[in-house]
């Protein structure tokens, strides 16, 4: 599965960059950077539907039958949160490193599709899929530029939106749709 292969490289990527520690809201961020780069060499690579081989907004799904593993586009889907304020907050996982990064997920996926999200019932412009590489730049520069190993979400949060100014100015469609996406999944 060409969007697992990626997922993993990722976290290499991430180990000499931000090197993101593996517990609780960094530990899910590590997971969730690895989730977006899966999706977008997908995205890439792949064309669009819903059968094996095609790019789509599930993790693993090639190799995970049926439906993969996460949705980007509805966590809840496969009992993942969707929002802040339904994280998973036990200790299993590394204090919820798979689980809750799918909300960080289903930013990037508002961020670049739109939508409404389940939970706070926030609308998002979205840059658009032919505009996905706005995002993904976007979230590449802070993931590996400006993260501190220790972020939690609120920190990703100013990165990205910090990243989205340095790259194509202030208030630029970039910018506006991450501020937007992560106001919709209640990080602040």
């Amino acid at each position: 599965a060409l969007d697992v292969v990626a997922h993993e490289l990722t976290h290499g990527v991430t180990d000499y960059t931000s090197n993101l520690v593996y517990s609780g809201e960094s530990g899910a961020l590590n997971e969730s950077f690895s989730d977006m780069m899966g999706a977008s060499v997908e995205n890439y690579f792949q064309a669009v539907g819903t059968g094996l081989g095609q790019a789509d907004w599930l993790i693993a799904e090639d190799i995970a039958r049926p439906g993969g593993i996460r949705s980007m586009a509805a966590p809840n889907t496969f009992g993942d949160p969707d929002h802040y304020s339904v994280r998973y907050t036990g200790s299993g996982d590394n204090g919820g490193v798979h689980t809750n990064s799918s909300i960080v997920n289903h930013m990037y996926y508002l961020a670049i599709m739109g939508g409404t999200n389940r939970v706070s019932k926030q609308t998002v412009t979205g840059v658009g899929f032919d505009n996905r590489a706005l995002i993904e730049t976007t979230i590449y520069r802070a993931f590996t530029v400006l993260m501190p190993s220790n972020a939690t979400f609120s920190t990703a949060r100013a990165a990205t939106i910090q990243a989205a100014r340095d790259l194509y100015g202030s208030n630029s469609a970039a910018e506006r749709a991450l501020a937007a996406a992560w106001s919709a999944v209640g990080v602040s």
